[in-house]
């Protein structure tokens, strides 16, 4: 029997579009789902809908997908925006969607728990009282006792996070649950094997940060991975990153071949197209080495001492090396570290080149970021990176951060622009090979090679 592609939308709980192995709408989605987001989100285009199905901002939506006799929830939440978009001469119905629901998604609580209390028993309790279903690994969390006792007295969302950095785990709405998982931790939930006999598409690629050994694959679209789940890649070949094997090492076994955590999740497919994948982060279990950056910075002989202690201190909150910083505020800055340092062509100001509409959600302005020091500035940069904090693994995560944050994580191949497009006539620069398209593996490149050029100035 030949495998079918097929999907179905429930919309507030009644079929909106139905499964079917007969001709459907065209829908094109893309849902992402990243612990670091604690909610998953779904952008979801649907073709030539009639006028009157409409369907409003807050109503429930359920995305079923996969093949015949594999179809699964992909992605369950609300829709958060909805309008209508011309594709040629089709009519696009397009929903922004993220996991949850309106009415709960902000829940409060107030408890208090003895001394010695586990922390596996606050969570539990916590999902129950939410409520949320509650996924986790409860060997990941055994033994870790509060031993002062705790008190929850608020905003759930909020008591979370601040569990989350307390004792060093991602949560996450996902599909009406609430999961709960170490990133890095060993972890004993069914793995699931990943080959070219299974829907490998292209070889895994092979990156290193903080987190440790990691692993960018596409798959054919599986409704059943999860992000607490276990992967085992079984690959001849593999290629590596090179916006992060530049600066960082590769110790020990550093093929694909292996058992990896499921870090992120991105199911993306067109009905009418080609597309119909998963794309899975993972990072090996136990695989992460110490960043701790004691040595000479790169460009730290143009910087003052305490630029310097600044910089190592930001690297420090944030986990990862304080070269990597001086490495992109070199590169924006013409290699001046000047924070008046200003582009002709925009707003972009300073260190990192802030822009008006960033310096603004920072609670300053460009004008006002001119005038400070550049040990001063430094605090800003600091303030904008925390937004990241936990995603960046590498240089290139790093700089992208800063240039283009939809690349964080991406691997080389990802395509930032193409021409002609604004933002590809702004940065024509980094196209390196001049085919009208910009990845981020080129433009990764350029701030590699202020990494090599700093190296000469490193103190």
């Amino acid at each position: 029997m030949t495998e079918r592609r097929l999907y179905s939308v429930i919309i507030n709980g009644d079929t909106y579009i139905s499964e079917s192995d007969a001709y459907q709408f065209r829908v094109v989605f893309d849902i992402d789902i990243n612990p670091g987001e604690t909610l998953a989100f779904g952008d979801f285009r649907i073709y030539n809908l009639a006028k009157a199905s409409t369907v409003d901002a807050g109503s429930s939506i359920e995305f079923r997908a996969g093949y015949t006799n594999q179809v699964d929830s992909i992605f369950k939440g609300y829709i958060t925006n909805t309008f209508r978009e011309r594709d040629g001469a089709s009519t696009v119905q397009r929903f922004l969607c993220k996991s949850g629901d309106p009415v709960h998604d902000r829940g409060s609580l107030n408890s208090s728990y003895s001394q010695g209390v586990q922390l596996l028993d606050v969570l539990k309790d916590i999902a129950q009282q939410w409520p949320r279903q509650l996924d986790i690994d409860e060997t990941q969390f055994s033994g870790i006792t509060l031993t002062s006792g705790y008190m929850v007295d608020g905003d759930i969302p909020q008591e979370l996070n601040q569990l989350a950095q307390a004792y060093d785990f991602d949560w996450l709405q996902d599909r009406g649950r609430l999961v709960i998982t170490k990133r890095t931790a060993a972890r004993t939930t069914p793995s699931t094997e990943i080959s070219q006999f299974t829907g490998m598409v292209g070889v895994p690629e092979v990156t290193r940060g903080p987190n440790g050994l990691g692993v960018y694959v596409i798959n054919r679209l599986n409704p059943y991975f999860r992000i607490n789940g276990r992967i085992n890649i079984k690959s001849e070949f593999q290629s590596f990153n090179a916006g992060n094997l530049f600066v960082v090492g590769l110790a020990g076994d550093a093929r694909a071949t292996g058992e990896y955590n499921i870090f992120a999740l991105r199911h993306r497919g067109d009905s009418h197209g080609n597309l119909w994948v998963t794309e899975i982060d993972g990072l090996r279990a136990n695989s992460a080495q110490p960043m701790i950056s004691t040595g000479a910075l790169v460009w730290g002989q143009r910087v003052s001492q305490e630029f310097r202690v600044r910089v190592r201190e930001i690297a420090g909150n944030l986990n990862i090396d304080a070269s990597w910083l001086m490495a992109v505020m070199g590169f924006e800055t013409g290699y001046l570290f000047n924070s008046s340092v200003k582009n002709p062509g925009s707003s972009a100001t300073g260190l990192i080149q802030f822009v008006s509409s960033t310096a603004k959600s920072l609670g300053t302005s460009t004008t006002a970021l001119a005038r400070m020091t550049p040990v001063q500035q430094l605090d800003y940069v600091e303030k904008y990176f925390n937004q990241y904090k936990g995603r960046i693994n590498n240089i290139g995560d790093c700089y992208m951060a800063v240039f283009w944050p939809a690349g964080i994580g991406k691997p080389d191949a990802y395509v930032i622009a193409t021409s002609p497009s604004s933002v590809y006539n702004a940065n024509a620069g980094l196209d390196v090979n001049r085919d009208g398209t910009i990845t981020r593996g080129e433009a990764v490149s350029r701030v590699n090679d202020s990494y090599r050029r700093g190296q000469q100035y490193a103190k």
